[in-house]
């Protein structure tokens, strides 16, 4: 911290008020041309050098606080008034007054200079929108300390003044639309001496901000993602060398081709650097995201573009652009401090790539339920009824747990061991579920948002939401059809070994009532669920991706005990396999549990809330049909529990699908495409367009061999007749003088 005495006491009387009233007379008589000086008059005359540290502050408080302010600015006598920002207009008057009396312009050359002299501003280069290397979560966790107990100040720094002169956005749009010719003229008047603290702290800043940058360059996880070479020969090794010889020029009074000789060798090293960062990131994007590490990469180019900008104010090619680069600089500073404040933007930046990363992974298992052909749309369906089979089990144990009596966290323990077990037994044998697909298809969907301006119709957009949407109701029909079969058939026959239904006629009638559209919270327990389906598809991607960024399948393979107990072939297998069906075990597992404990939980804080899957629904009222018998299927209460099965998997569906494909556009950074505009895009091809959201897809036959040797017919154009050396109705074919074309040329 550069502490100087203060400046002694001048023996030179200021200006009194005669002089003010000989300066009214340079400008015109209005009220608003006296009133502005009048109180520029009153606060110059005010200034008092030799006052203590707090009075300087509040004085130079208010002097900006004038230069803020809105309202008319008048202009000399004799000129036209100039287009000009507010700003720009009083800062303008302030130095035409300082030129006219230089024992205010004096006064005010004392002030700051005593001001900066006494305290420090490293911190104000230094800290505004840089970590302190903490980490994402430790910044966060700062960030939320300073919201609830603010640091204590310390009037010998001088960045809390800045930030009470300039406040968020509005001081930043005020320095903004400063004129630069006049800030150079006002910094010009106060001369360059007044500035001297504010150098010494840029050098001392660029030595902060370069060791800053060469540690977050040298962190192991950031080397281990580089190539290998040299550490000697790595710009985060050479960047604090060049920032400190290029100081020590500077401030040796070094001039012409030696600092610009060392200005280059800090460029070089900045660029090294930047490019550095890039390597690691696009490294991430093939492999796998770390938020932590995205974090800090952030932070390093945020502290290379601070550091730039102070290299140009230590040494600037032109002495006269000075002003206005720290102009700039400012304004910078302002904006970062702000931006630093939020504990939402620190999340957002860094949380990006990680979430682009997780739905690229998403929508690409999301293509898999994609049916295209007619081979793969009935292996859809096959599928999809394997997992209504397995998942009749799952109901019929869901049932049991429901009626059992347990306490109850075993009771939400013991549906999600259920949930997860059947879910993860379906994915082990191939089948599927149609209700984990929305999400899925959704982010696959997103990558199909970006339309061409080429393609006003959006017609690859149509036809991939119709492949999509068929794909699906593929899904359910087939999940429902088998689940319902499998637990009719299941009921009927433990009813006749039993010699009683698997429920109760009451347990069923409660099964009935509660899947109630309307006198129930059926809708909203589905509304629910498909936020639970949403939800366990994104774990599933954050554990893939966290799996390939920890190097877990290397790890299993190389792992010496694994290795001893089952053998190096079958260690590098499990390795393969975990690294496969990471996503799958995350999204089943994590389903299975949001599925099982949020009704528990809900119910320990005394909410009543349920879930509503559409395939355990069916099942559960199934059995509670079997148990009810024929006569019960066609009596209002059991009809509208199967409208309630209906609206149910619309709403998983509805929910689950908007949720991942509005995530995946927004993690992709697309402008998402209006409802009106696709559901018209649709409507325009008519009952054709429609059926192929519902239909299967045809097969295609493949087309006759041509039978011209030179190329094939269009098939919009009619083809001629080839008996009797006659053409298209009758009309004689013009004889060819092609010759015969060798079997080489035919071919």
């Amino acid at each position: 911290m550069l502490i100087s005495p203060a400046p002694a006491p001048r023996t030179e009387p200021l200006l009194s008020s005669p002089a003010l009233e000989q300066l009214l007379t340079c400008y015109p008589r209005t009220p608003e041309a006296e009133e502005r000086l009048r109180e520029l008059h009153a606060l110059l005359t005010s200034a008092r050098p030799q006052e203590p540290l707090a009075a300087r502050l509040t004085w130079l408080e208010e002097l900006v606080r004038w230069l803020q302010a809105r309202g008319a600015t008048p202009s000399r006598r004799g000129r036209l008034a100039p287009v000009e920002s507010p700003g720009s207009a009083r800062l303008r008057l302030l130095v035409e007054v300082l030129g006219e009396a230089p024992a205010w312009c004096e006064s005010l050359r004392d002030v700051l200079a005593s001001v900066l002299a006494e305290t420090s501003a490293l911190r104000l280069f230094t800290e505004p929108g840089l970590s302190a290397a903490r980490g994402l979560l430790g910044d966060a966790v700062a960030r939320l300390g300073q919201r609830l107990v603010p640091p204590a100040p310390d009037e010998r720094d001088l960045s809390p003044f800045v930030w009470r002169l300039f406040p968020g956005k509005e001081g930043q749009a005020w320095l903004d639309e400063l004129s630069e010719e006049l800030v150079v003229a006002f910094c010009a008047l106060l001369r360059a001496p007044s500035f001297a603290p504010l150098t010494e702290a840029v050098e001392d800043a660029v030595l902060v901000l370069a060791a800053r940058a060469s540690a977050l360059g040298l962190a192991s996880d950031v080397l281990a993602r580089l190539p290998p070479g040299p550490l000697e020969h790595s710009p985060f090794v050479r960047l604090p060398r060049a920032c400190e010889a290029l100081r020590w020029e500077v401030r040796t009074g070094a001039q012409g081709s030696t600092v610009e000789r060392r200005r280059k060798v800090c460029a070089e090293a900045i660029a090294g650097c930047r490019a550095a960062t890039q390597r690691v990131l696009r490294h991430m994007d093939a492999h796998a995201v770390g938020t932590d590490l995205v974090y800090r990469l952030e932070q390093l180019g945020h502290a290379l573009d601070r550091l730039e900008s102070l290299l140009w104010l230590l040494a600037p090619d032109r002495v006269h652009a000075t002003p206005g680069a720290a102009l700039r600089l400012l304004s910078s500073l302002v904006d970062a401090h702000a931006r630093e404040r939020s504990v939402a933007a620190l999340f957002r930046s860094s949380v990006r790539c990680i979430s682009r990363r997780i739905f690229e992974h998403t929508g690409e298992v999301g293509r898999h339920y994609i049916a295209t052909t007619q081979d793969e749309y009935h292996r859809m369906v096959s599928a999809a009824a394997g997992g209504g089979l397995l998942t009749a089990g799952t109901a019929a144990l869901k049932l049991a747990i429901t009626f059992a009596a347990l306490p109850l966290f075993f009771e939400g323990l013991a549906a999600a061991t259920n949930y997860a077990l059947g879910f993860l037994l379906i994915q082990l044998l191939g089948f599927t579920l149609a209700t984990k697909q929305p999400s899925m298809t959704g982010a696959a969907l997103a990558a199909s948002m970006d339309v061409k301006a080429g393609d006003k119709g959006m017609h690859s957009l149509v036809r991939q939401l119709a492949c999509i949407t068929r794909s699906q109701l593929a899904s359910v029909f087939g999940n429902l059809g088998a689940v319902v079969a499998t637990v009719t058939v299941v009921g009927l026959v433990l009813q006749a070994l039993r010699g009683q239904p698997l429920l109760e006629p009451s347990e069923a009638e409660y099964v009935v009532r509660s899947l109630h559209p309307l006198k129930s919270g059926t809708l909203l327990f589905a509304a629910l669920t498909g936020v639970l389906l949403w939800c366990s598809s994104v774990f599933g991607g954050w554990l893939e991706n966290w799996v390939h960024y920890q190097r877990l399948p290397e790890a299993l393979a190389r792992h010496p005990g694994l290795r001893c107990l089952l053998g190096e072939a079958r260690a590098k297998w499990l390795g393969e396999a975990l690294a496969r069906h990471a996503c799958g075990l995350g999204a089943n597992v994590s389903l299975g549990l949001l599925l099982g404990m949020t009704p528990a939980v809900c119910r320990f804080f005394g909410l009543p809330m349920d879930v509503r899957h559409v395939t355990l629904s069916a099942g559960t009222l199934a059995f509670a049909g079997t148990a009810l018998g024929p006569e019960r299927l066609v009596e209002p209460a059991f009809l509208w529990a199967v409208v309630g099965i209906l609206c149910v998997g619309v709403i998983n569906l509805a929910v689950s699908f908007s949720l991942g494909l509005s995530a995946a556009v927004r993690a992709r950074g697309l402008e998402p495409v209006g409802f009106l505009r696709l559901a018209g895009a649709v409507l325009a091809g008519g009952l054709r367009s429609l059926s192929e959201f519902v239909l299967p897809p045809v097969t295609l036959l493949p087309a006759p061999p041509p039978s011209s040797r030179y190329g094939v017919r269009s098939a919009a154009r009619p083809r001629a007749s080839t008996r009797g050396g006659e053409g298209f109705h009758g009309m004689p074919l013009a004889p060819s003088r092609t010759p015969p074309s060798t079997p080489h040329q035919s071919r």
